[in-house]
């Protein structure tokens, strides 16, 4: 039987077990867990006679290369070569407060390995072949040993510091990364324990201390772009969006195609607009267009960012892969056919907003999306009609009666539209109270009564992010010479 057989073997008898359990009687039970045991013995010997098979190839290797003068005789001094791989980097999502872990590989080079240090080689062989097998508390024992019998062996130190950390142990990680960042000679260990110092402060929201340590590693290392990747997201989460743009655009020269850097770029745009809407960005060249292998949820994030910060073309793209993995999902028709709507117009865009209607029908946002369409297209009895089909079910849907408003607004019934916007100022939510207050300012500048129109703008400030025209509209206000408001109709504090 081939290995792969064998294995394969193992993993049907590990699923069936699987399979089997909820359904199992208790003596079944009994019996499923003994076979479970059995399975771990199993896998145990194969990890243990595996380490010992990699010990022996290694050394076979390197006695032969000895042989035919390849390598210097074993009585002089070696050099020693090991990876370290996929280093715990800690990645914050925004607003989500949630960390992933983004994975990556970094070559350490130790220089020449001392004569004392060769007897302590096969404990590192077989620490680093636990690591790797992701077994971390046995690797922490075997680095443990490493770093008592030879402390100054730089990457068994720090194969021990990321064990601890893979171990939870984040205190006594964090002393070992901060000896090694202190103490160690080579560049690249100093660049690498910096990195990791960095990603346990970001775990903690120290985001000043955390970027002071990607700094450092960046200094150590210019080339270390992990480290380059989580300043610019340090920065990012403590609110410095053009300083989060500078270094991730750095970032993207050098891997154009890292998505999650695309990602990166986008949310600190869409912060930088958020704080100041004349800002002028052009995406990097590298930022390329979104691709089906994104998950789901990934494309989704992608496709809001994109919206933000009005490109809508790649929104489009973004929401078109969606509808092939999620055809029956209401909302991602919606997101296609308002894109689509934005950029190519009502023909194409309304075919699919009906679409998303028959998957959702009682979802009100896609009906009034419908009628804003409409309404925007000149179509004011079809706008009419869906805002009216909205209210027939709840009369009290602010939805519906914003779309009214508006209807009535583009047809000069400026009384009607007035006694709706009026029933916005009573409702406890204070951004439909602002709503109101929005809509009235707009009716006070369509009869050119500008302090009035003034007045009302300055009541919906406190939800000015929602409402991005509120900056110009007091503009136009100010240069205007004022018309004469009656005392009734003027805003009280």
């Amino acid at each position: 039987m081939k290995i792969e057989d064998w294995f394969q073997t193992l993993r049907t008898k590990a699923q069936s077990i699987e399979e089997r359990w909820k359904e199992a009687s208790e003596q079944e039970r009994l019996q499923l867990a003994d076979q479970l045991f059995y399975l771990r013995q199993v896998s145990d010997t194969v990890v243990d006679l595996w380490l010992q098979f990699e010990e022996k190839l290694s050394n076979a290797i390197r006695h032969i290369k000895q042989m035919e003068g390849q390598l210097p005789a074993a009585t002089q001094e070696e050099q020693a070569e090991t990876a370290m791989a996929k280093e715990g980097e800690a990645l914050v999502q925004k607003e989500a407060g949630k960390t992933a872990a983004k994975e990556a590989g970094s070559e350490v080079k130790h220089g020449k390995l001392p004569q004392e240090m060769h007897a302590y080689e096969p404990v590192f062989r077989r620490g680093e072949g636990f690591y790797h097998l992701r077994m971390f508390q046995d690797a922490k024992k075997c680095f443990a040993q490493l770093v008592q019998e030879s402390p100054d062996w730089e990457s068994g130190r720090l194969y021990y510091a990321y064990s601890l950390l893979f171990c939870d142990e984040m205190e006594t990680a964090f002393r070992e990364f901060r000896l090694l960042a202190k103490s160690a000679s080579s560049p690249t260990v100093v660049a690498i324990s910096y990195n990791a110092i960095g990603c346990l402060l970001a775990e903690e929201k120290q985001w000043l201390e955390a970027a002071q340590a990607f700094k450092t590693s960046l200094e150590a290392k210019p080339d270390q772009e992990e480290a380059r990747y989580n300043l610019a997201l340090c920065y990012l989460m403590d609110g410095d969006a053009q300083e989060a743009l500078d270094e991730i655009e750095g970032y993207l020269q050098k891997h154009e195609h890292d998505w999650e850097a695309q990602l990166l770029w986008l949310r600190a745009a869409h912060l930088l607009f958020q704080m100041d809407e004349t800002a002028e960005l052009a995406p990097p060249a590298s930022l390329t267009l979104p691709n089906r292998e994104l998950d789901s949820e990934t494309l989704q994030e992608m496709a809001h960012l994109y919206e933000a910060v009005g490109n809508y073309h790649r929104a489009q793209i973004c929401y078109h892969f969606l509808t092939e993995r999620l055809p029956k999902e209401g909302w991602v028709w919606h997101g296609l056919a308002w894109n689509t709507w934005l950029i190519a117009g009502s023909e194409r865009g309304l075919t699919l907003m009906k679409k998303a209607i028959s998957l959702a029908p009682g979802q009100d946002d896609f009906v009034f999306s419908y009628g804003w369409m409409q309404l925007f297209d000149g179509n004011i009895p079809g706008a009419i009609l869906a805002f009216r089909h909205m209210l027939e079910k709840d009369s009290e849907n602010r939805l519906g009666q914003s779309g009214m408003i508006s209807a009535f607004e583009k047809v000069g019934e400026t009384r009607e539209a007035k006694r709706l916007a009026k029933q916005f100022l009573d409702d406890s939510d204070p951004y439909i109270r602002s709503l109101g207050y929005f809509h009235l300012g707009r009716l006070a500048m369509i009869e050119e009564n500008w302090r009035l129109a003034e007045q009302y703008f300055q009541r919906t400030l406190p939800h000015a992010d929602q409402f991005r025209e509120i900056p110009i509209y007091l503009q136009l206000c100010a240069s205007k010479p004022g018309g004469q408001a009656a005392e009734s109709e003027l805003v009280q504090p």
